[in-house]
């Protein structure tokens, strides 16, 4: 992931890196993707067998048998899943793909399966590199709404009757958007579906039981939530709404719950508003969860404050934040499960349940139950503020940065802007001259999807409308090497919204944008780097698509579907420009890498390298430099970022501007072009 630069001349760096395989596949690997994607797509003459009495002798050897309500936070439910992976992950690679084809076609939509296919080809020694289609495409009820369902199928005449698709409930789809409820004005954004792959991605990549944690797996999940909490609050505040305010123990769990929420889905019910997470005059139960969860947090809470865990030896062990986000994650690394329970977890399904805490009705969970539908709700982000809150206790107890910890002797960056690429924009006329320097213009469209498994015979093509895009856009930083050395140099991009808090205080405000790795020539020359949007180290590569993997093409992500949507790279900002501050801090590579001789690839900011077994690439704390405090050579806390980037000749603070340019409708786009 490095690049030689040298002179004068702008360069473009290149985010694949000269080892990373072209994506040429072979014709036998291109072939198992298709006999993988057969497992994950509908087959009628399967069910007909199926239905005429046919079974398979390794599912029942094994005893697969489908779960439902299957969620990913249940660890009863995870450890059968990864069980029966482990299993069939150990016989011959037909009787594998024979049992998962049988399990499919038994049970077209549960989420528990098309999970279980998905981890098994990860770990199957013939499968594990194959390349995996959108989870969008073979499980779509768990990311489209039934009217958006049932409005595509009805418009291509296709049976919306479908055994495929769950019983069509209707409803006035007015009063489910909750005219006074402000939380609407986001929906554009939590029900993304970039955003939902993602989730659910990560939550794939980085299972709980009954798996080791793969490398600094608890740190990890702490950062990424962390930045999903600091990119929803951007957001909020682009729509004059307040931050996301904190919902669990000792946070409003003892009072009504404000937001309700109805998803629309057949997978998930409704949640009425001011509900109750167990009722005021309920009896006291010493076993109830949430009772259980109050006494977790606060040991997790005295121990943070003590810096230290006890195990289940009663042996002290020091906090770091792998540590303590392996234990909130109640995974194989947690300190000790019994004393400090599974905050996370649990969380999520009491707030899923609470329409039905016992299941004594057989009412279907809310989204926070899957992990492809959490985001969708508002109170994801107030559970996720509550457990980040946890985090930040421990943050705050970190010995504070100073100048020392940033510097890089010899670098200095000269200047540091953003450039717009309007030819790459989609033709859209625009009212106003577009500034090309140091400004972000986002817009809304609406884009299309093709789905499968809802039809029997055919795909469905589902319009999906308020998708945030983009104009594309370049990183230009000029940067001297006055070391006797070449130089090779991490650089690490950052973007805050300009705003009247100290630095301490919006920490948890800044987005990671980008982190790319650049080799610098020795002499006092300047040089001149650019860096393109797409190249982001936060964003996933473009994924294979069924229609891809049937046509043969080959799979430039190199099978990593984890990663941010580029489209939700950008915040949307504000039709005035909303005021930011683009920060850029550059570091010695040979110094942070794990092996600075290894090239880094794709999405690793978010989700590391793809596999169990790989480490994460970068040593330093994750979010670093915005982790913990920074003070100045008095030990008194830095007040604003500019200051920080006065005190670091490697860094450099930018002031931009957000644009919101609103919606675009393809076909008038269309009609002014035939013009």
């Amino acid at each position: 992931m490095s690049t030689e630069i040298k002179g004068k001349e702008s360069l473009e760096y290149d985010s694949e890196p000269c080892d990373w395989p072209s994506g040429k596949q072979s014709q036998a690997f291109k072939q198992l993707n298709k006999e993988v994607l057969d497992i994950l797509l509908f087959d009628p003459k399967a069910f007909s067998a199926l239905k005429g009495g046919l079974t398979n002798a390794t599912v029942d050897s094994l005893g697969i048998k489908d779960i439902s309500p299957f969620s990913v936070f249940n660890d009863k439910h995870v450890r059968k899943a990864h069980d029966a992976a482990t299993q069939l992950s150990r016989k011959p690679k037909e009787t594998m793909l024979k049992a998962l084809k049988f399990l499919r076609t038994a049970h077209p939509k549960s989420p528990f399966i098309e999970y279980l296919a998905r981890i098994t080809f990860m770990r199957h020694p013939e499968t594990r590199d194959a390349t995996l289609p959108p989870s969008r495409q073979t499980l779509p009820s768990a990311y489209f709404t039934q009217e958006e369902i049932f409005d595509a199928m009805k418009a291509q005449e296709q049976d919306a009757g479908s055994f495929l698709v769950a019983p069509f409930r209707a409803m006035d789809t007015q009063q489910s958007k909750g005219k006074f409820d402000r939380e609407r004005e986001l929906s554009w954004w939590r029900e993304d579906i970039g955003l939902l792959e993602h989730n659910f991605n990560w939550h794939l990549y980085y299972p709980y039981p009954p798996n080791h944690p793969r490398d600094r797996q608890g740190e990890l999940f702490a950062y990424m939530h962390q930045q999903m909490l600091a990119r929803y609050d951007f957001e909020r505040l682009a729509m004059g709404l307040d931050r996301v305010m904190p919902y669990g123990p000792g946070y409003g769990w003892d009072r009504p719950l404000n937001e309700g929420f109805n998803p629309r889905m057949a997978l998930c019910s409704f949640r009425p508003s001011d509900m109750y997470v167990a009722p005021p005059d309920a009896h006291p139960n010493p076993r109830a969860a949430h009772e259980e969860m109050e006494r977790h947090k606060e040991r997790l809470r005295d121990g943070i404050a003590r810096g230290s865990l006890y195990n289940k030896d009663e042996v002290k062990i020091p906090v770091d934040m792998n540590k303590l986000g392996n234990t909130i994650l109640a995974n194989a690394g947690s300190v000790n499960k019994n004393l400090y329970g599974e905050i996370n977890n649990q969380g999520h399904l009491i707030i899923a349940n609470m329409n039905d805490p016992p299941r004594k009705y057989q009412i279907q969970p809310g989204p926070l139950n899957w992990d492809q539908t959490g985001p969708r709700d508002p109170v994801f982000y107030r559970w996720h503020k509550f457990v980040d809150l946890l985090f930040e206790e421990h943050r705050m107890n970190l010995k504070s940065y100073t100048r020392k910890d940033f510097e890089f002797p010899g670098i200095e960056i000269e200047s540091f802007e953003v450039e717009l690429h309007p030819d790459e924009y989609h033709k859209k006329n625009v009212s106003k001259s577009l500034e090309k320097t140091n400004n972000f213009y986002t817009y809304i469209e609406s884009k299309d999807y093709t789905a499968y498994n809802l039809d029997p015979e055919r795909k469905v093509k589902i319009e999906k409308k308020n998708y945030l895009n983009h104009i594309p856009f370049s990183y230009k930083l000029s940067i001297k090497n006055e070391n006797k050395r070449d130089a090779t140099v991490v650089f690490r991009v950052f973007l805050a919204p300009d705003m009247d808090e100290s630095l301490d205080e919006m920490r948890c405000m800044f987005v990671e944008l980008d982190r790319f790795i650049v080799t610098l020539e020795s002499g006092k020359e300047s040089h001149f780097i650019q860096q393109r949007n797409r190249k982001s180290s936060v964003v996933r590569r473009p994924q294979m698509s069924v229609e891809d993997i049937e046509n043969g093409k080959d799979d430039k992500s190199h099978g990593n579907c984890c990663g941010w949507p580029l489209n939700l790279l950008i915040p949307r900002g504000t039709k005035h420009g909303m005021k930011g501050n683009l920060y850029v801090l550059a570091t010695d590579w040979t110094v942070d890498a794990v092996n600075p001789q290894e090239s880094v690839r794709g999405p690793i900011s978010y989700c590391g390298e793809k596999g169990e077994q790989t480490v994460y690439p970068d040593t330093r704390p994750m979010g670093f430099p915005f982790d913990r405090q920074v003070v100045d050579g008095n030990k008194d806390p830095i007040d604003d970022i500019a200051e920080m980037a006065k005190m670091v000749p490697n860094s450099y603070m930018t002031r931009v501007k957000l644009n919101y340019l609103g919606e675009w409708n393809r076909e008038e786009s269309a009609g002014e072009k035939s013009k």
